[in-house]
């Protein structure tokens, strides 16, 4: 892999700038087909900016937005999950207390 990495950086800039545009832009335009048709499109226009990223500056910044973007919204993710747990979680300190019940399953009176 190093041999590769290697080869490729010694590749003059004038053809390998173009190459990474041209397969970029198709991974980022193949995502956003997949955002409206079946496929992982969020993945693919990740993968494409990382991909443009490897020679373009401005690609960089948005790659390390998503980036940042994607580890607020996990942030957020595992607060509601928290919340939404401990929400049905049956209480261990006292084995006694009454279950929380699903509102379907109470009789109807």
């Amino acid at each position: 892999m190093d041999r590769i990495k290697r080869g490729w950086k010694r590749t003059p800039k004038h053809v390998r700038k173009p190459v990474v545009f041209i397969l970029g832009g198709a991974v980022i335009l193949a995502g956003l087909v997949m955002l409206v048709t079946p496929g992982p499109g969020w993945a693919a226009l990740f993968l494409g900016f990382a991909i443009w990223a490897t020679e373009f500056a401005f690609a960089e910044k948005v790659r390390d937005r998503m980036i940042h973007f994607l580890k607020q919204l996990t942030e957020r993710a595992k607060e509601l999950w928290g919340k939404l747990v401990s929400k049905f979680k049956h209480d261990s300190k006292n084995p006694k207390a009454p279950r929380p019940r699903h509102p379907s399953s109470t009789p109807r009176q």
